[in-house]
């Protein structure tokens, strides 16, 4: 019984070392998080979602990979920007939208 549940345990304990060590790659590219109020001079694009399996004690890890998942999308969409809505962490995992918009160059002073 003991062997049992030593296989038990590290039978778990792998798979939830597995579980906390995916990831996805970082985004690297020109979109840049903002707020709201700061959007007023760019254009809405419209909104993007993703979602994850991950929920629970991992509900960050999963909302951080839908967050580089549609930083890429937000990308090849020519948005410039993304404003983050509330993660919905529910029991089937974790849901995340972006509202995406365009904004001008800021103009930059000559010397």
């Amino acid at each position: 019984m003991t062997h049992l549940r030593l296989i038990l345990c590290l039978t778990l304990t792998a798979g939830l070392a597995a579980c906390a060590t995916m990831s996805s790659e970082r985004y690297a590219g020109p979109v840049v998080a903002s707020e709201p109020g700061a959007m007023a001079r760019c254009r809405y694009l419209g909104d993007i979602s993703g979602n994850s399996g991950l929920f629970g004690f991992f509900a960050l890890k999963g909302a951080d990979n839908v967050k580089q998942e549609l930083l890429r999308r937000a990308d090849v969409q020519g948005a410039t920007h993304v404003v983050w809505d509330r993660p919905d962490v529910g029991y089937n995992g974790t849901t995340l939208v972006a509202k995406t918009y365009r904004c001008p160059p800021i103009a930059q002073d000559k010397p």
